[in-house]
Formats: structure tokens, sequence, C-alpha cells
């Protein structure tokens, strides 16, 4: 196996292995997530997109929508273009629309990548979403070191540089924010389920994206730390299974009311 690939392999199973006892690789160390859930992402961050465009973040926010962030870098050898595809299979399969429902916003963590190479990494993945490479609802950008340093700050991404494989050792995850920039929930791995991914969506947009349903079923499903994943709520299950209960009484109790109700009409009218 390929320096490469053990670091890619290596870098999407760390997650699983937190807490065990191993020996780290003198690449991995320092490599992590410290999870700022509620926290703020620096809003004034100057970016460039694949238009070759300068925005901020803000500009991606404060609209009434998620905001879906990737830290990745466009020149990655394998770890990167799977959590890509991973991210637009999962937002494919969640039902979501960009624009409609959700923000996606994808940064370099390489400071000397430019818009060509963001252009190129989008126009494959957007195709693999069906939609047009040109679209301004999920940006590809690149920035100043300043400017990563400060991002990566703020989601806790943990990376770091590789001067002897020259590449980026970093964790496999996604970041969704709420529209106000907050850090709302984090999913990792290189295969992010579409259930997963939606949750995340509906409870980041506070009700304003998905569908009545999909707000019913986020009541069902919480967020296990430990899984790092959407599990069933049981409580959610026990007290909807109560609802049922009730609801069926009450349709019963109406049915019976009015076939007595009938009955002694009836009477009346033979008396």
């Amino acid at each position: 196996m390929s320096r490469s690939r053990a670091s890619a392999l290596l870098c999407a199973l760390l997650p699983l292995a937190a807490g065990a006892q191993v020996n780290v690789p003198v690449p991995m160390q320092g490599v992590d997530v410290v999870e700022q859930l509620g926290e703020r992402v620096p809003e004034d961050l100057r970016l460039v997109d694949s238009e070759g465009q300068p925005f901020r973040l803000k500009d991606e926010l404060h609209r009434g929508k998620p905001v879906v962030l990737a830290l990745v870098y466009y020149r990655c050898p394998q770890l990167c273009s799977l959590t890509l595809s991973s991210l637009t299979r999962a937002l494919r399969g969640s039902g979501m629309k960009p624009g409609q429902d959700y923000r996606a916003v994808v940064v370099s963590i390489d400071p000397s990548e430019t818009p060509r190479d963001s252009a190129e990494s989008k126009r494959g993945h957007m195709q693999a979403l069906g939609i047009s490479p040109t679209t301004p609802d999920w940006r590809f950008a690149t920035a100043a070191q300043p400017e990563i340093d400060a991002l990566a700050r703020a989601t806790g991404f943990r990376y770091r540089y590789d001067s002897a494989s020259k590449q980026f050792a970093h964790i496999s995850v996604a970041f969704v924010l709420s529209e106000d920039g907050r850090m709302s929930r984090y999913l990792y791995g290189v295969e992010y389920p579409a259930r997963d991914m939606k949750l995340a969506l509906v409870e980041a947009g506070k009700g304003k994206v998905g569908t009545a349903f999909d707000r019913v079923l986020l009541t069902c499903f919480k967020y296990d730390p430990a899984t790092r994943s959407y599990s069933p709520y049981g409580l959610a299950f026990v007290r909807l299974g109560a609802l049922t209960v009730f609801a069926a009484l009450v349709v019963l109790l109406t049915v019976l009311w009015r076939q007595d109700l009938k009955l002694k009409k009836r009477r009346g009218a033979t008396a």
C-alpha cells in the first residue's frame, strides 16, 4: 500500500479509534476534531470562489437555511475526494435541494491552491450531484493561511502538513451550521448516511427546512455522541405509541357513542 493510501485510510479510521491505546504515526500526531457545538464561525473571513470572485463567509449565512461546510484540499490524492463524494451522495440521498433547503461551502486548507483547482473539483462533484457546476448555492473556495487557520480554530479542525509526503493529514468530517453561523452538528467518516445528513439539516434549520414528516422523524431520532450518528430515541417511540393508543381509544369511543345514539333514536321512534 502506498504512503498516500495508508495515510488516507488512517485518517478515515482515526475517529473510530478515539480513546483506544494506539501508536499514532508522527504525521497524524495532533490531528483531531475538537467539537465546538454552539460556537460561531468567523463571518468576515475573506475567501475566493471557483469563479475567482472574492466573498465572505457571512454571504452564505443569515439566509434562513443551514450551511454544510467541509475543509479539504483539492489536490488530495484520495481522502478528500472520498469525503466530497460521500457528501454529495448523502445530500442527494437526503432529498434536500441546494439553495432551497441548504447552502454549502467547501474551503481548501492548502493556501497554495487556486480557483482553477477549486473549479476542477467543483465541476466533477456538482455533476455527480446532478446540478450545474456554476451553481452559486454550493461554493468551492480557496483562502490565505490566516483565514484557513481562523476557520480551523473555530470548527475545532486540527490538521497537520506532512513535509515528507507533501500532504495534509486530517480527519474526514463535515460540519453543519445553523443559518446564523453556529456549529450545529459534526458528521464523521468517508460515508455519511443520507438519513443522518437529512436529520442534521432539519435540526440545524430549526424547522424551517424539510417536510413536516422530517420534523416528526427528528423527534424519534437523537444524535448519539458515542456512535456519532442519529439513533432511535426510545422515549419518543413510547410517547408516539401512547399517543397512537390514545387516538385509537378516542376513535373507538366516538364510534361506540354514535352507535349508542343511533340505537336510542331507533328505540324512541318505535316507542
